[in-house]
């Protein structure tokens, strides 16, 4: 019975080679778009559980609150895991990483740059499970001035040389010996090392204070451990060594400080493998993702499977007249009902599995590209491992039975007698499901197109929006801390040429960099109540000047005033957070050492508020003093000669360091890499909308093309009575028109609220506008009724004389 089911589900997808061709590609499309964003949903779900024990792996952070301002961060103090461990007997272990920044790594004659160094604790392979290739676990990272350096990193230093025992020399000042080579870390982890450098050699890891926060801190519970239990008692452990000495500082008493509603912190712990996806914290070791975006992307690949599914329900149940007869002969000679739907089914998953065959096929076709938009390194591999073959097997199945159920038990249920007679009545007009699939096709594809719109418009807002600085041609050399006592020669040797307006040394910039974050007092009263936390950076004379930025009240600091090194520019939100209406001369007093001791410095100007962070966040406030920093030396250039400029300070860099890399980025280009994520999900939202839009034309055209067949009589009928070809096609696309206009009334209020959900997202951000839905609407419109035209056009121009010769 099987043999016959295929037999004869064989012959009619090759007897009906246009609707079959229709059907499985369409599906096919589907089928690749589900499947692409699955394998993207499953990596995104799988970040850190690759470690053995990543269940009991905690992260400790912080959230605060102080002079109005609440604070939430991903890194405690560098006593915390030490004091943790001795007192909580829940911890069997702990590790702490501290970034510094970037590296120029040297071996022999060969420099590099090195952007992901860590200083990590002896203890980092106990906790994760990251395989050390050579060298001692145990001990790897226990003596001061030891480093291990993933797989990749060795062979690029040291090529074919054992590199156990070897020195590497770091930033020319210190040398740290190789114990140990560990494998790359996975794509799916929350950080990425090439080079880790023991915990011992830094002497801020020992320090006995709790009053700065700089050491991701992670735990590792012991199998019976309750990590609510333990976080119970982290309020305990703050009142006995934190509160103290934050007392002390602050001239009051533990009581006072608990007591005040304006101020409160507290740790709390982040499972490993959530980190990913639901943390956003400040001083992250990378960007995390979104578990939102996981949402979206399901639900697109759900409405793109359906869409897709769609298709065949509207283009089976289109074609049932034409099926009618064999129907009703079947049952005449003593065909089941049972056997007819095991004979539809069976045609339906057939179609089904030729489809996931073809998107198979699409998925490792397109992986690539879809690599290059998402940022993975996904394999057609990762389909065949694990629930993703399940998965696989199940899309297959179920697509083939849900799209076939309907038809199946629509035409089976068919009277011989009604079918025999000719009084089967079949039409677009009679499909009601049909029309309702259509729409809801089309809405989704709408949502899609809303989508995209709105992304892009709020990526072009970001990228144009005034921020309060000059990031155009500004070009910023990268590692210019090499120059050491050389950087004002250097400096002075490229502002003396004409291509050059001004240059700047500074170790902050207006995107993401070093940051400090530290306490700042109005007045240098440290009870008073709108002292709180903010940002401290320390400029030269050129800064301001060089980014652009607006003095507004006051003046920029000047080499004519030796008193400016006791004073400070500070911007509008510092005003608003001291209440102060005239700024000038007044005194802001920052902490300057482990003692408590605070500094008073005179405000001379104030800075028109810039944003120094992502337009997701509002405007903090920011204290700038000047001082030398030497991190990063930047250039404002002339438009006409970036190239040329670009050349000379490769030459320059060469006589004044030979052998060092010259490495530099644009400051727009940086601005821009904070909102790769959003690009990425703009690119994502398009492609898939477009394959949507796809997918449903391809259904509208096999619909069309029936609809015009039913009606084949009646179009000639009304020619003969004189309709014109433009009448007729009216006439055939009226309806469709119709049902892209109600599709349009669902999508709209739908898309507004989710993309206005995802714009909550951006303290800074565009409204979405008619013209956004409007111009959403148009182009499904336009595209639906392109594909129409084609059938409507054919069949209008047909002869009526062969068409009532029809049947």
């Amino acid at each position: 019975m099987i043999k016959n089911y295929l037999k004869t589900a064989f012959r009619n997808l090759f007897k009906h080679k246009g609707f079959s061709l229709i059907n499985i590609v369409g599906l096919a499309i589907g089928m690749a778009s589900c499947l692409l964003i699955l394998l993207f949903v499953e990596h995104e779900m799988s970040y850190d559980g690759f470690n053995e024990h990543a269940d009991r792996i905690h992260r400790v952070c912080m959230a605060a609150r102080w002079g109005g301002r609440d604070f939430d961060i991903a890194v405690v103090q560098a006593v915390a895991a030490e004091t943790m461990k001795a007192e909580f007997p829940e911890i069997e272990d702990t590790v702490r990483f501290r970034r510094r920044g970037d590296y120029i790594v040297q071996y022999q004659d060969h420099s590099f740059r090195e952007e992901r160094v860590i200083f990590a604790d002896n203890s980092f392979f106990s906790l994760f499970s990251i395989p050390l290739l050579k060298g001692d676990a145990r001990s790897a990272l226990a003596a001061p001035y030891s480093v291990v350096v993933s797989r990749k990193t060795a062979e690029k230093y040291f090529r074919d040389d054992d590199p156990l025992g070897k020195t590497l020399r770091l930033d020319n000042r210190s040398d740290y010996k190789v114990t140990g080579i560990f494998e790359e870390i996975p794509d799916n982890s929350h950080f990425h090392f090439d080079v880790m450098l023991s915990m011992e050699s830094l002497e801020e890891s020992r320090d006995p204070k709790w009053l700065s926060q700089n050491f991701q801190t992670y735990l590792l519970l012991r199998p019976d451990a309750d990590p609510a239990a333990l976080e119970a008692k982290f309020p305990q452990l703050l009142e006995k060594h934190m509160w103290p000495q934050f007392a002390g500082v602050l001239g009051k008493s533990v009581q006072e400080l608990q007591q005040s509603s304006d101020m409160y912190a507290k740790f709390y712990l982040q499972p490993l493998c959530s980190i990913h996806l639901h943390s956003d914290l400040l001083a992250e070791l990378e960007p995390n993702s979104d578990v939102r975006y996981i949402y979206i992307f399901s639900a697109i690949a759900l409405f793109v499977l359906i869409i897709a599914a769609i298709n065949f329900m509207n283009l089976a149940t289109a074609r049932s007249a034409g099926r009618a007869k064999e129907v009703g002969i079947r049952k005449v000679l003593g065909s089941h009902r049972r056997q007819l739907v095991r004979q539809f089914l069976t045609e339906s998953l057939l179609t089904s599995l030729v489809s996931a065959l073809f998107a198979v096929a699409l998925v490792w076709a397109s992986l690539p590209l879809f690599n290059q938009l998402s940022g993975k390194a996904l394999t057609i591999g990762h389909l065949f491992h694990g629930w993703m073959l399940v998965i696989l097997i199940l899309i297959t199945a179920l697509t083939g039975f849900l799209a076939g159920s309907y038809p199946a038990f629509f035409i089976s249920s068919f009277q011989p007698v009604s079918v025999l007679r000719g009084r089967m009545k079949a039409g677009f007009k009679s499909g009601v499901l049909r029309s309702v699939l259509v729409v809801f096709q089309f809405s989704a594809s709408i949502v899609l197109i809303v989508g995209t719109v709105v992304v892009y418009h709020q990526l072009h807002y970001i990228q144009n929006k005034k921020l309060g600085f000059d990031k155009e041609q500004v070009l910023v050399l990268d590692n210019a801390y090499l120059l050491g006592d050389q950087s004002k020669a250097f400096k002075d040797a490229m502002t003396s040429h004409s291509q050059i307006l001004n240059a700047t040394i500074s170790g902050y910039l207006p995107i993401p960099s070093n940051r400090n974050n530290s306490a700042v007092f109005p007045e240098g009263e440290r009870d008073d109540p709108h002292a709180t936390s903010f940002q401290n950076w320390v400029v030269d004379h050129d800064y301001i000047e060089t980014l652009g930025m607006k003095i507004l009240q006051g003046r920029n600091f000047s080499r004519q005033f030796a008193t400016d090194e006791s004073a400070a520019i500070i911007n509008q939100s510092v005003a608003r957070q001291f209440q102060w209406e005239n700024p000038v001369g007044r005194r802001v007093g920052r902490i300057l050492n482990q003692k408590g001791e605070v500094g008073l410095y005179t405000v001379i100007g104030v800075v028109e508020d810039f944003h120094f962070e992502s337009l997701r966040e509002n405007i903090g406030p920011l204290v700038i003093y000047l001082g030398e920093i030497l991190d990063f030396m930047s250039f404002l250039l002339k438009t006409r000669y970036v190239s040329e400029t670009i050349a000379l300070l490769g030459r320059t860099w060469k006589e004044f360091l030979p052998g060092q890399p010259f490495e530099y980025f644009f400051l727009d280009d940086r601005f821009d890499g904070m909102y790769r994520a959003e690009q990425r999900i703009g690119q994502i939202f398009s492609g898939f909308a477009v394959l949507a839009v796809l997918i449903g034309c391809l259904g509208l055209f096999g619909l069309a093309a029936f609809t015009a067949d039913q009606r084949t009589k009646e179009i000639g009928i009304r020619k003969v009575l004189g309709a014109s070809a433009p009448n007729i096609i009216r006439l055939l696309m009226k309806e469709f028109v119709i049902l892209i206009g109600i599709a349009n009334v669902i999508a709209w209020p739908l898309a507004y609220f989710i993309m206005r959900r995802w714009l909550q997202d951006f303290a800074y951000r565009i409204s979405p506008t008619f013209w956004f839905f409007l111009a959403a609407g148009s182009v499904t419109l336009g595209v639906a009724l392109f594909t129409v035209s084609f059938q409507a056009v054919k069949a209008a121009l047909k002869d009526p004389i062969n068409s009532l010769r029809y049947e």
